[in-house]
């Protein structure tokens, strides 16, 4: 055990350092202390990006979805291999972009889909004919979305598609 004289002996001294936090530098809040609050400025630009993504959605989920098309059509025959599960991601990263994209820009038919084959591609072993239909389902689902404009998830077309895909899901699960 120490003794009282051990402890005196012991350097008392602290060092202090100052930090500088870059994330609210780059928000336009290095002198503002107020908890959540975001430069108004920052917000605008943020928006007006947001803005010029969504002015090329359109092409932006046509490409993804024509890439998701080619990637499925390689992988659908493709016998079990690193290169098919190298496939699988790669489908399962479009679908992401898809679902992203297409929330953010008001697709969010489209991107209801692909959130439903992302969930599922991330679930399941993609070896078996009947996962095959129910991707080719949720595929064919978002083509048609896209390609009409459907853009709610909600209205008699978006409910149509969903009992097709759901119908697929049902029969082949």
């Amino acid at each position: 055990m120490k003794s009282s004289d051990d402890n005196d002996n012991l350097d008392k001294s602290v060092e202090i350092y100052n930090r500088i936090n870059r994330l609210k530098a780059k928000l336009g809040r290095e002198k503002d202390d107020r908890p959540g609050h975001i430069d108004e400025k920052a917000i605008e630009e943020a928006d007006a990006m947001i803005v010029a993504l969504c002015a090329e959605c359109p092409n932006a989920i046509g490409g993804y979805l024509s890439e998701l098309g080619k990637l499925w059509e390689e992988m659908r025959d493709m016998p079990e291999s690193k290169e098919r599960e190298n496939t699988s991601r790669a489908i399962f990263t479009l679908a992401h972009e898809i679902k992203d994209i297409g929330s953010m820009c008001g697709y969010d038919l489209t991107a209801y889909f692909a959130e439903s084959l992302r969930d599922y591609i991330h679930e399941t072993e993609l070896n078996m004919e009947a996962q095959r239909v129910i991707i080719q389902a949720h595929l064919d689902a978002m083509q048609v979305a896209f390609k009409q404009g459907t853009e709610e998830a909600d209205g008699p077309m978006a409910d149509e598609l969903k009992k097709v895909v759901k119908i697929a899901i049902d029969k082949y699960s």
